[in-house]
C-alpha cells in the first residue's frame, strides 16, 4: 500500500505523520507521500511499524521521472 493511501484512510496530515515517525519534518513526509524521495532505513522501519506492515519499504521507493534524451537533432 502506498503511504498516501494509508494516510488518507487513517485521516492523517503530513504533520501528524511526521510526529508519529519522529525526527523528520512534514515537508519530508510530503516527499515520501508523493514518492519524490526515498526514506532512510530508520524512517522506513518506523513507517512499517506505524502502519503494522501495510506500508513496506518497497512502497516508499521514489518513482523515476521520465527523462527527455537530447540528441543533436533535438537541441536548438
Amino acid at each position: 500500500m502506498l503511504l498516501k493511501d494509508w494516510m488518507r484512510v487513517e485521516g492523517l496530515s503530513d504533520a501528524a505523520m511526521a510526529e508519529r515517525i519522529g525526527g523528520i519534518s512534514s515537508f519530508m513526509v510530503r516527499k515520501l507521500r508523493f514518492r519524490v524521495r526515498g526514506p532512510s532505513v530508520r524512517v522506513a522501519a518506523r513507517i512499517d511499524a506505524i502502519t503494522s506492515g501495510a506500508v513496506r519499504a518497497p512502497d516508499l521507493l521514489p518513482t523515476k521521472p521520465s527523462r527527455t534524451v537530447r540528441t543533436p537533432e533535438t537541441v536548438s
